[in-house]
C-alpha cells in the first residue's frame, strides 16, 4: 500500500525498506537477478517520497562504469535497450561530488543526463539520489513524478539523502555477499576437480604403465585400456560441463566490439592497442565470455600493475577463436600477484566449452591472459 511521503516517520522507512528487500525469496536473496534486487530499492525511494518512478546506476567495478542496475515505474526493456552509462553525466558529478541531493528541471542537456533517458521517457524534472556509505561512492538513483514538474521540501531532500545511505549499504552488503558465494563456489568446483583428478591420473597412470612395459598386449587388456580411458574422460566432462560462470556477470548488451570501444574511450584508462584481424568475428554464444575475461585482465592490469599500455589481440582460424591480452608494469619478485577468483571462474567455465583460460607471467614485467574457443 503506498504511504504519503509527509506521513512517513524515520522508523517507517526503514521498516518498509526491510520489508520491501524481504519479499525477495530468502533462499535466493543474495543470489536473485541484480535487477529484481536492486529494483527493490528503487520502489522503496518512490513509496517513500511520493516519486513515481526510479532509476538506479552503480559502479560496476567489473566493466568500469556506472550503468543501470534496476528500476521502478519505467519500463525494463525499454531501459535495458538504451543502457547508457552515467560516466560523464554532470548530474552525477554534482550529486555525488558533494554528497548531496540535486534536483534538475527542463531543459535536461546532454550534460546532465544522457538524452536518449529524456527522449524516451518524457523526463522534465528529475531528482538525483547519491549512493554513498562511509566515504565510498556506490551510484546514484535517478528519480522524478511521471514527467511532471515538482520540487522537494527540505524534509524529502533529507529523507532521500538518508534513503540513498541505506541503500548503499544495501548494495555494498550484497556484492560482498555475492563475493563470498563466488568464493565459496570456486572452492568447493575446485575441491571436486582434485578429487576426480586424482582418480583420472591413477587410471591413466596404469595405462601409461601397461602401454610402455613391452609386454603383447591381448585384445581383452586392449579394450579394458580403452574402456579406463573413456571413463576418465566421461568423469573429467562431468566437471567441465558444468556452468560455473554467474549468470548476472554476463547481462552486458554491447558486442565485444562495442565493449571495447567504450573502454578504450574512458577517462582516465591506460592505452589500448588493438589488433583485430581482418574477417575474424566473435560468435554470439562466445560474446559473454570474452567480456568476463576481458573485463578480469583488465581489472587486473589496474589493480596490480603500472601498465603504460595494454595490448589486446583477437585472431581466429579455421578451427579457434585466440584473444590475448597482455599488460607491461608487473612488479617482479616474490610478491608477483597470481590470478583472482574472477579469472579462475573464467577459466572453469572455458573449460566447459572445451576452451582453454591461459593466465601468468610473460618476460620480466608483463602479465598475459590468453583464451582460446573452438570453432569446430
Amino acid at each position: 500500500m503506498a504511504v504519503r511521503s509527509s506521513e512517513i516517520t524515520q522508523a517507517d522507512a526503514v521498516d518498509l525498506l526491510v520489508g520491501l528487500l524481504g519479499e525477495v525469496d530468502e533462499e535466493d536473496f543474495h543470489l536473485a537477478p541484480r535487477s529484481e534486487y536492486y529494483s527493490r530499492l528503487c520502489q522503496a525511494v518512490c513509496q517513500l517520497v511520493g516519486m513515481d518512478r526510479a532509476l538506479m546506476f552503480l559502479d560496476d567495478e567489473v566493466r568500469r562504469t556506472v550503468r543501470p542496475m534496476g528500476s521502478h515505474g519505467f519500463d525494463p526493456a525499454v531501459v535495458q535497450s538504451i543502457n547508457a552509462p552515467l560516466d560523464d553525466s554532470a548530474l552525477v558529478r554534482d550529486a555525488l561530488g558533494h554528497d548531496r541531493v540535486v534536483v534538475l528541471s527542463e531543459p535536461l542537456s546532454e550534460e546532465d543526463l544522457p538524452g536518449e533517458y529524456v527522449r524516451a521517457f518524457g523526463l522534465t524534472t528529475v531528482v538525483a539520489t547519491p549512493l554513498s556509505a562511509a566515504g565510498r561512492w556506490r551510484g546514484v538513483i535517478i528519480s522524478d513524478r511521471g514527467g511532471r514538474p515538482f520540487d522537494l521540501t527540505a524534509a524529502e531532500r533529507e529523507r532521500l539523502r538518508s534513503l540513498g545511505k541505506a541503500a548503499a549499504l544495501a548494495a555494498t552488503a550484497r556484492v560482498a555477499t555475492r563475493q563470498q558465494l563466488l568464493n565459496q563456489q570456486l572452492s568447493e568446483q575446485m575441491s571436486l576437480a582434485r578429487e576426480l583428478h586424482d582418480s583420472v591420473i591413477q587410471r591413466l597412470f596404469g595405462i601409461t604403465a601397461l602401454l610402455r612395459s613391452g609386454e603383447e598386449l591381448s585384445p581383452e587388456v586392449r579394450e579394458r585400456c580403452a574402456e579406463e580411458a573413456e571413463r576418465a574422460m566421461h568423469e573429467l566432462r562431468d566437471v567441465i560441463e558444468r556452468p560455473l560462470a554467474p549468470p548476472d556477470l554476463d547481462d552486458s548488451a554491447l558486442t565485444f566490439a562495442q565493449e571495447l570501444e567504450r573502454i578504450r574511450r574512458q577517462p582516465g584508462q591506460t592505452p589500448l592497442s588493438i589488433r583485430w584481424q581482418d574477417g575474424c568475428v566473435v560468435p554470439a554464444s562466445y560474446e559473454p565470455l570474452l567480456q568476463s575475461v576481458l573485463h578480469e585482465a583488465l581489472r587486473n592490469a589496474d589493480k596490480h600493475a603500472r601498465a603504460s599500455e595494454i595490448e589486446v589481440d583477437l585472431r581466429d582460424n579455421a578451427e579457434a577463436l585466440y584473444m590475448t591480452v597482455v599488460n607491461d608494469g608487473v612488479s617482479a619478485g616474490p610478491g608477483r600477484r597470481g590470478a583472482g577468483v574472477g579469472l579462475r571462474l573464467c577459466a572453469m567455465e572455458a573449460l566447459r566449452v572445451a576452451g582453454v583460460l591461459e593466465f601468468g607471467a610473460k618476460g620480466a614485467d608483463r602479465w598475459r591472459v590468453r583464451l582460446v574457443l573452438p570453432l569446430t
